[in-house]
């Protein structure tokens, strides 16, 4: 079975994308998509390249991308496809990098780091109930 502390390192990498993708796929349904944009927004889910980062929002190429192995859990793997999500619905590129104070005070990641805190059960929910296997996989986390 695999919960929200379930480790990535643990499930491995497909499991791990799959979940990923399915989160995705759930924000693209359930948060929708930003309509300035000229062309639908595409994700790419992949291992990361050193930093610490678990994700990014390319506003130019409206891409998100996750970095499923800088995620230390499955809860942190769906906060941050909701949270690069929420970024892809904000006005990046005209106002997200002209407010003058700190990344923790952006209010454009204010607003994802709260969706991410309202959504993330309901996605996990989702997620569960449509993919019997997370629910009836053999313990890959014996905690809970």
């Amino acid at each position: 079975m695999i919960y929200l502390n379930t480790k990535v390192q643990g499930l491995g990498r497909a499991p791990a994308v799959s979940i990923a993708n399915m989160a995705m796929r759930w924000c693209k349904r359930h948060l929708g998509v930003n309509k300035r944009k000229k062309f639908e927004p595409i994700w790419s889910i992949v291992k990361g390249y050193g930093d610490n980062d678990c994700g990014a929002y390319d506003a130019d190429d409206n891409e998100v991308w996750i970095y499923w192995d800088q995620c230390s859990d499955v809860r942190e793997l769906i906060q941050t496809c909701i949270h690069e999500w929420t970024h892809q619905l904000q006005p990046i590129r005209t106002k997200y990098y002209k407010f003058p104070g700190s990344y923790s005070r952006n209010p454009y990641e204010r607003a994802a780091r709260r969706n991410e805190d309202i959504y993330t059960k309901e996605c996990w929910k989702h997620i569960k109930q449509n993919n019997k296997w997370i629910t009836q996989s053999k313990n890959l986390n014996k905690t809970r």
